[in-house]
């Protein structure tokens, strides 16, 4: 089974057009998209994640419709946006409480694990953060709930290492 299709996906803006877009993904490889500010990617990342509509064309996600029910998806997808996202006001320990909360396979060994691994202190709160230290978190939080599918937006455009 294909992880992503994207078949004919289409999205006009009065300056700025994604005009039939097609792509697959098959399950267990791994894909960049990549392109100069303004190509569409993160247009495309929203569209994927049914956060802005589309004006044309399909996108599977390891099977089904994103627009069918994003909500049984979210379980299998791990995703960091360019802007993480996450309460500000919490703790990193505090954070992955609420995450448990939200995600049926949330793995707390896991998002210790993770917080251990890439340096990422727990008694700070996320607004406190440096922007690496918030996609830290965020990909800690992204992968402790073990998706099959991992969505990344703009990370590796940045100047931050990843342990």
């Amino acid at each position: 089974m294909n992880a992503l299709e994207i078949r004919d996906l289409t999205k006009e803006y009065p300056h700025f057009r994604l005009d039939r877009l097609n792509l697959t993904l098959p399950g267990g490889c791994i894909m960049g998209l990549v392109g100069e500010n303004g190509a569409g990617k993160s247009t495309t990342m929203k569209l994927l994640l049914n956060m802005i509509h589309r004006d044309g064309g399909t996108i599977t996600i390891l099977g089904q419709d994103n627009r069918s029910d994003l909500s049984l998806l979210k379980e299998e997808i791990g995703v960091v946006l360019d802007d993480v996202g996450l309460p500000e006001c919490l703790k990193a320990g505090q954070i992955g409480k609420v995450m448990k909360g939200i995600f049926k396979s949330w793995d707390d060994a896991e998002y210790e694990n993770y917080l251990r691994r890439l340096s990422i202190p727990t008694d700070r709160k996320f607004k406190e953060f440096s922007r690496g230290m918030k996609m830290k978190l965020g990909i800690a939080v992204a992968l402790s709930h073990h998706p099959r599918l991992l969505l990344l937006d703009v990370i590796c455009s940045r100047q931050t290492s990843f342990a």
